[in-house]
């Protein structure tokens, strides 16, 4: 109930219109009872025997269609203001929800996996719909309605009161078993979807490794597994739920199961006027509709309920520490004191210090997994540092907020993201506030502008789901021009030509060249050719830096980077050896 609680106050702001909602179709609740009160007059009077004229039944007749005419329009309108609140109430929860993402540890958010977050932002939100649209408007009426026409029952005569009862536990028993089967079941039922829905993302992303490789037994059989247990799992347990449900769908709505029988077996006695025993019975069955659509609300209690909670994990899980002041940068020389960072419980990053001087380029080496990327990441705040302080002119980088130390660096990676939209568009993601001529100049330095305007829409292409329309080398020289409009003063690259080949490596070399003149640089270098001549290059092993200096000082001193650096060499010179009489 609690979670449920927290829903509506998802709703603060659109309240009125919940409330609006509530009453409308309270009144159509209401107003549906008004058809039986009149059929009953209709049968006393020919019971009693009394005159009936055309006129009486025509009159009886329109009012009890008007009053159905009344009841489907407050229920609609009802229904409509419910909606408008619920889906203005979902916008601003997936709002907030991306926004709290955003200042989630990235260590967190890959850890949990793509899947179960497209599940929060997409199926546990819907759910709130649900809630807001209908069981509160719907269900707290059609709580009300019954209990208000069987207090009228009770006051008419209590023996019928207790008869009309007589269908409700016969209702509430198998509800009651159904929603504590429901309950145990839950977790696994949700666990299930979560592992359906990560392996699907998986599955379809991978798809060009999984096709290259020959993998696709091995991969589909985990997608098909993962489908089969999902949709199992959710078919036993609704197996088992449609015996309850045939239960009380059949027996709830006959609310006059006791009280016809009993009743007409008191009036035949002597012991019940005929009157009281009619209007009782009409009213009894006014109640059966609202009965049954309350309990068809009662089992997606448990499911939002849970649903909610898991929304209120992320809601309230751990985020970034950050500032909220803007502060005045003169500087952009960037220390590392003392940092210490672990992913989970294994630390990755051991008491790392360091300084960059402003307009120097810094290169951090090492092998992988020796930490060099992780302190990027640092850098950048994806993750809270456990022990130290990261400075960016001696202000803690945790008193910036995220979009006040996103303004001061660029980040180039090797894995290259693009939204499905224009070349243009992706390229102004660097400065919103571009214009097209700004941004044709960013590609220019960037060397991708020749390859844009050969294309048939030129910077209006559409570049695919992740920039799957163009190549490696595109997408490379696109993040880049996209990172030159920003223009910020501190500029970290990981690993950026990692996978480039060649004739665009040439290219990425001239663009990246253009993009660090005049900035602070961090390189974080796997081809060691490429960062001779930086100003200091720091040397990681195991997550400690255990030297730095220049090229020329390191190979003299460092047993570490000159053994990376002759390995280097012999890269470069590797080739593959053909034997004679074999073809390739």
């Amino acid at each position: 109930m609690k979670g449920l609680i927290k829903a509506f106050d998802y709703a603060k702001e659109y309240k009125g219109k919940i409330y609006l909602a509530f009453f409308l179709i309270l009144l159509s609740g209401i107003i549906g009872v008004v058809p039986f009160l009149l059929t009953y007059d209709i049968i006393i009077k020919f019971v009693e025997k009394s005159t009936v004229g055309t006129q009486y039944l025509l009159i009886m007749s329109g009012g009890i269609i008007i009053a159905l005419f009344l009841k489907g329009y407050f229920y609609f309108r009802g229904l409509d203001k419910s909606h408008e609140a619920a889906f203005d109430t979902l916008m601003g929860m997936r709002i907030k929800f991306v926004e709290k993402m955003r200042k989630m540890p990235l260590g967190n958010i890959n850890a949990k996996g793509v899947g179960s977050y497209k599940k929060n932002l997409v199926e546990d939100i819907e759910a709130v719909e649900t809630l807001l649209a209908h069981m509160i408007p719907e269900g707290i009426p059609f709580v009300i309605v019954p209990i208000l026409i069987y207090i009228i029952i009770f006051v008419t005569d209590w023996r019928l009161g207790f008869l009309s009862l007589g269908s409700i536990p016969f209702g509430i028993i198998p509800m009651m078993l159904m929603v504590k089967g429901g309950t145990k079941k839950m977790p696994k039922y949700y666990k299930a979807a979560e592992n359906m829905n990560s392996t699907i993302i998986e599955y379809i992303n991978g798809m060009e490794v999984i096709k290259v490789f020959g993998r696709t037994t091995d991969s589909y059989k985990r997608y098909k597994d993962s489908v089969e247990g999902y949709r199992d799992f959710t078919l036993d347990w609704f197996k088992e739920s449609w015996t309850y449900m045939a239960m009380y769908g059949a027996v709830l709505p006959c609310t006059v199961l006791l009280l016809l029988p009993v009743g007409l077996n008191m009036y035949l006695n002597g012991t019940l006027e005929l009157s009281k025993f009619i209007f009782s019975l009409m009213l009894s069955m006014s109640a059966g509709i609202p009965l049954t659509r309350m309990l068809e609300f009662a089992p997606m209690v448990v499911q939002l309920t849970y649903k909610i909670e898991q929304l209120e994990k992320t809601f309230e899980g751990e985020q970034l520490k950050e500032g909220c002041k803007d502060l005045n940068i003169k500087t952009h020389d960037i220390e590392f004191k003392n940092v210490t960072f672990a992913y989970d419980e294994k630390e990755v990053i051991k008491d790392v210090s360091f300084k960059l001087k402003q307009n120097t380029l810094t290169a951090i080496v090492g092998e992988s997994g020796s930490g060099k990327s992780t302190l990027a990441k640092l850098l950048v705040h994806f993750w809270d540092i456990k022990k130290g302080e990261i400075t960016i002119d001696d202000h803690n980088i945790n008193e910036f907020s995220v979009e006040n130390l996103m303004k001061e660096i660029s980040y180039v990676s090797q894995d290259n993201f693009l939204f499905n939209t224009s070349i243009i568009e992706n390229i102004r993601i660097g400065n919103p506030e571009a214009t097209d001529e700004q941004v044709k100049q960013a590609a220019k330095i960037a060397q991708c502008h020749d390859f844009i305007v050969e294309m048939k829409e030129g910077y209006n292409t559409i570049v695919g789901d992740s920039g799957d329309k163009l190549s490696g080398g595109q997408k490379q020289r696109i993040t880049i021009a996209r990172a030159i409009l920003k223009d910020s003063p501190i500029i970290i690259m990981d690993e950026a030509t990692a996978f480039t080949d060649p004739e665009n490596e040439d290219k990425i070399q001239l663009a990246l060249s253009k993009l660090i003149k005049g900035k602070t640089v961090i390189i974080i270098a796997h081809r060691l050719s490429t960062i001779v001549g930086a100003d200091n290059i720091i040397v990681m092993d195991k997550g400690e830096v255990i030297a730095q200096g220049t090229h020329k000082e390191l190979l003299e001193k460092s047993h570490k980077y000159k053994t990376l650096w002759n390995s280097h060499l012999q890269a470069m010179n590797w080739s593959i050896k053909v034997e004679e009489g074999e073809h390739v």
